[in-house]
């Protein structure tokens, strides 16, 4: 007992000489939402001018943000310097920002009272444009206030705050509290107030990590010391890993500062501007990085937009595209009406000198009847069709249609059913980190990249991202997504790039430096 003491006592005092944010890398990035549209209504800048909101570390120095230390690669190969630096708060564009207060028994008193001061001035701050909802999180997570709730009632809702249930699920509730954030265009950020402590979840931290990068939500953490502060490392492993920020408030007073100061923090990310001069708008998905220089090192970050489509034509380009098609037309004409003419020629050529070219009628040849000889059969062959005067056959040659072409037909392939409880589909690794082993392909997602949640873990390959590319079962058809991966996926060569790729028996699955092939179960029954 004493030995378990002294070791928690240690670990207390590591946690506590820790800088709060010494698990974020003073090179680390985070990008995202971006920003534009296609000169339709609306505050977001026009194509090919776009805006991206950029988290850096919160140890980097003013001089650092500045526009010159910005620039962005296009998947065409493109590079531009960023064109203006602002804040998120002057662009006007908002936030949603969903809280998470721990309200257990341990926060009753003032550190709970703490919040809700707050909270009440982080509120009083937000603009017109930001969306809050407030999470609960005892037993289990309770939402007291959602997107849609006018500012009155979340002032109400946090007067009432109170402590509650005999647990903590801290886990469940914040990934409940991931999948709760509203389809707008805002950017999302969750912002977590507990000591850390969790008892029961279902769920783990790494799933509550997983979910975040997968969502592009960033997670704010403000930890609570009335504990061991031992239990403040998950919640500094999970703002490190979302390019989020952590806190640690000492004191009642340290705790409501950092809360109140939430929004006012979120409002002064920096949101850079870019003009993609080389890229036109095709309603496609790119894919594209952003650069940070300071202090001679460069940060990178991975972000997808959707680029506007393609503006219609103006009046002046259809005037010619009208025009072009005419133009078409009338040769097109001209080169029927000289091949009408060779043809007249030519049949004018078989008529004699002076004759006019009539075609003849067509007469079916008379077969004379013989009658039977006497006692015996015989075998008349049949009636030939006597060949046609040279006019006939050219006329007939002539209008004889085109034999019409037929379209290739493709046919999506099924997955059949799993046999006796096995699976329906493998992946064999034929080259790479395990040559030869034979994955089973199970549940309706099966992840891939180099953390350990995934279902299948590619170690010792630094080209593999964390979550690199996902299979997913679509009822009985198979596809694969890359996760916005750093080195891509590809199948049979090809790159995946944003959107799915379906999957067929035999193709080559590429991650990383290793080659998996797809196989179903007959393919397998049959080894």
């Amino acid at each position: 007992m004493l030995r378990f003491l002294t070791i928690s006592l240690l670990l207390g005092v590591v946690a506590l000489i820790t800088p709060a944010d010494a698990l974020v890398a003073d090179d680390f990035i985070h990008t995202g939402p971006a920003y534009t549209q296609g000169g339709g209504a609306g505050p977001y800048p026009e194509y090919p001018n776009l805006q991206i909101q950029v988290e850096v570390p919160p140890a980097g120095a003013p001089e650092t943000v500045k526009l010159e230390a910005f620039s962005l690669n296009s998947d065409n190969g493109s590079s531009e310097q960023a064109r203006g630096v602002q804040t998120l708060a002057s662009t006007g564009y908002g936030i949603a920002a969903s809280v998470s207060i721990d309200v257990s028994g341990s926060m009753k008193g003032a550190p709970l009272q703490a919040v809700r001061f707050g909270l009440m001035k982080f509120v009083n701050d937000a603009g017109p444009a930001d969306k809050i909802a407030v999470q609960t999180i005892a037993d289990e997570g309770r939402w007291e206030v959602t997107w849609d709730d006018s500012r009155e009632r979340v002032r109400t809702a946090l007067g009432n705050l109170a402590t509650r249930g005999n647990a903590t699920h801290l886990w469940d509730s914040l990934l409940q509290a991931i999948h709760h954030f509203p389809s707008v265009p805002l950017s999302q950020r969750l912002i977590v107030i507990s000591d850390g402590h969790d008892e029961g979840s279902v769920h783990t931290e790494n799933e509550v990590i997983a979910a975040a990068n997968a969502a592009g939500i960033v997670v704010d953490a403000i930890g609570i010391t009335r504990s061991n502060p031992v239990y403040l490392q998950g919640l500094q492993q999970i703002a490190a890993q979302t390019g989020g920020q952590f806190r640690q408030a000492k004191d009642s007073a340290e705790l409501e500062r950092l809360v109140g100061s939430g929004i006012q923090r979120l409002q002064q990310t920096p949101v850079v501007s870019f003009r993609l001069q080389n890229l036109p708008p095709d309603g496609q998905t790119h894919r594209f990085v952003v650069l940070w220089k300071h202090d001679g090192k460069q940060a990178s970050s991975a972000i997808f937009v959707k680029l506007p489509p393609p503006p219609p034509p103006s009046r002046a380009r259809r005037w010619y595209w009208a025009a072009g098609v005419t133009a078409l037309l009338l040769l097109a004409l001209a080169f029927a009406l000289m091949r009408f003419k060779k043809r007249k020629v030519a049949i004018a050529a078989i008529e004699p000198p002076g004759a006019t070219a009539v075609i003849p009628p067509f007469v079916a040849p008379q077969v004379p009847v013989r009658e039977p000889l006497a006692g015996r059969a015989v075998n008349l062959p049949p009636p030939q069709e006597p060949s046609p005067d040279p006019t006939m056959r050219l006329v007939r040659e002539t209008l004889r249609p085109p034999a019409p072409v037929r379209a290739k037909t493709s046919v999506g392939y099924r997955m059949p059913a799993a046999v006796n409880g096995k699976p329906a589909a493998w992946l064999l690794c034929q080259e790479g980190f395990a040559e030869g082993v034979r994955f089973p392909l199970e549940g309706v997602e099966f992840w891939i990249g180099s953390l350990d949640n995934n279902h299948l873990q590619i170690t010792g390959d630094p080209t593999v991202s964390a979550n690199h590319a996902c299979i997913v079962v679509d009822h009985d058809v198979l596809g694969i997504y890359d996760h916005q991966s750093t080195n891509g996926t590809r199948v049979n060569d090809e790159s995946v790039r944003g959107t799915r790729c379906l999957l067929r028996p035999g193709d080559l699955i590429r991650v990383g430096r290793s080659t998996f092939v797809l196989q179903v179960i007959e393919e397998v029954s049959s080894q």
